[in-house]
């Protein structure tokens, strides 16, 4: 897959410096010029020499995330300059490219059009007024700003039913995926910023969402991208924070497949599964708040996701997808291992059949942990804010329902909490007071990033035995690798891989 690794830069000694220095990460090397100080052609032309890559010379304004404050003749001069100075290409925005002519040859124009505000909803006569203004040997380029992940899918789709030599992906952390698999549905190449290299000045991403080319390169296939790779990805609120790509990538990778493994925000599970029509697309893992919602969209489930009526697994299945719930049997084997130490102490559960189990949350995490206490033969009280939704659920699932304020009131032997709470954006804040925690209770708790949460911490000061939630999340990953790939999982490297996660994030 071809990669543009894209510089900016005031001074064009440092561009030309960064650009040689990282020459060999890239396939071409785009030059922007519209942030320089003094644009001089012949250091231009010394730098394309010197370069072992073909060029690109651009100089975007805000148009395209750019900042040449110029006129549009400074602009174009700049750009006929580039063309004499020896670059491959010279991008030009789509309102300038007939102003702009024929450049000499060798080299040829890019014919962009970005649209920074947002995807619009028809792409094809973006697309044929590009085609009505590039001669021949031209390339057109058409980027657009996602908000959700529905937006990425929709440039994904036209690229592959219609786009036939077209570059396109989108802008913007919603739309990152699509830097990465534009190629896989027939863009000629994608566009990266450069690497993050120790003892190097980091050189700036010159979009919203775009990869440094080291981490675009790490998460390739070991044979690179091609248009059987497999994509496998996280759906969630919050997908891109997930460590979901690094545990998987790295099983991915390690069992030498061809996929890759990205994080995706839709607005709304819904429209996006609409829309995940393409073959490529293999399986996702589901997190809040979808998970619900993908059980009611798949076209079958399996035991576990319909009893709980959530799924957190989507596999691929014809033209459909199968929702599967592997949380059921990852929480139930946390809790059995955890219980079996925590037993040995006299008067407390050895297993989940023996034990009271208070779930806090009433969402898909907590029904996969009603569903597992009730399969052990356990009891299980579920509370919530929402006091109705909490006795609802309990009462679909055979348990108690409980309002919030009653937790102190609730015998119980084991607390699991299951809302996001203490997650990113709200670390070291608790779902309950510490007060509220019995001595000698077995605690565990679904977030996992950070690893040590304020609930665990205060279970601990209280005398209570706490388990992170990274057991949790490692067994049920394990079980999706399974099921996306028909392969055993190694677990002990996926549990590796979160653990350099959680260590890096420290």
């Amino acid at each position: 897959m071809p990669v543009v690794v894209s510089h900016i830069d005031a001074d064009f000694e440092r561009l030309a410096s960064r650009a040689l220095r990282q020459a060999a990460l890239a396939d071409l090397v785009e030059v922007r010029l519209d942030r320089l100080e003094e644009f001089r052609p012949d250091a231009l032309a010394d730098f394309v020499a010197a370069c072992p890559k073909p060029i690109i010379a651009s100089c975007p304004g805000p148009e395209a995330f750019g900042c040449f404050a110029g006129s549009d003749a400074a602009r174009l001069e700049r750009l006929r300059l580039a063309a004499r100075a020896g670059c491959r290409f010279v991008d030009v925005d789509l309102r300038l490219s007939l102003e702009l002519g024929e450049v000499p040859a060798p080299c040829h124009r890019i014919v962009s059009h970005h649209d920074v505000g947002g995807t619009p909803g028809d792409l094809a006569a973006l697309h044929e007024a590009l085609r009505e203004v590039c001669y021949e040997g031209d390339v057109m380029k058409l980027v657009c700003h996602a908000e959700c992940a529905e937006d990425g899918l929709r440039v994904l789709n036209y690229l592959r039913e219609e786009g036939r030599g077209l570059v396109a992906f989108c802008s913007g952390e919603a739309g990152a995926f699509t830097r990465l698999l534009a190629p896989i549905f027939g863009s000629p190449f994608t566009y990266a910023a450069p690497a993050d290299l120790p003892g190097a000045p980091v050189g700036e991403r010159t979009a919203p969402g775009q990869w440094r080319v080291n981490d675009l390169l790490a998460v390739m296939p070991p044979g690179g991208l091609s248009v059987e790779t497999a994509v496998f990805g996280v759906l969630g609120g919050s997908a891109r924070h997930s460590w979901s790509p690094r545990v998987h990538g790295m099983a991915l990778k390690a069992a030498r497949l061809d996929a890759v493994y990205l994080a995706f925000e839709p607005r709304s599970i819904e429209a996006f599964l609409e829309l995940a029509t393409d073959g490529c697309l293999r399986g996702f893992s589901v997190t809040a708040p979808f998970k619900v919602g993908a059980a009611a969209r798949a076209s079958s489930l399996d035991g576990a996701s319909e009893r709980a009526a959530a799924v957190n697994t989507l596999v691929r299945e014809g033209a459909g997808w199968r929702g599967l719930n592997t949380d059921v049997g990852a929480v139930a084997e946390t809790l059995a291992g955890a219980l079996e130490l925590h037993g040995r102490e006299p008067g407390r559960p050895g297993n989940l059949g023996q034990a009271h189990t208070l779930v806090l949350g009433c969402g898909g995490a907590a029904r996969a942990v009603c569903q597992a206490v009730g399969e052990a033969g356990g009891r299980f009280t579920v509370a919530g804010r929402d006091a109705e939704r909490a006795a609802a659920l309990a009462r679909e699932l055979g348990g108690a329902g409980t309002p919030w304020e009653a937790i102190p009131s609730v015998a119980h032997d084991v607390l699991v909490h299951c809302t996001p709470l203490g997650g990113r954006g709200s670390e070291g804040r608790s779902p309950i007071p510490p007060e509220w925690l019995r001595e000698g209770t077995l605690v565990l708790d679904a977030v996992y990033r950070p690893v040590r949460t304020a609930l665990l911490s205060a279970a601990r000061d209280r005398g209570c035995t706490a388990v992170p939630g990274g057991e949790w999340f490692v067994r049920q990953a394990a079980a999706q690798f399974r099921l996306f790939t028909a392969r055993a999982a190694d677990e002990g490297l996926m549990r590796a891989a979160f653990e350099h996660a959680a260590d890096e994030a420290r």
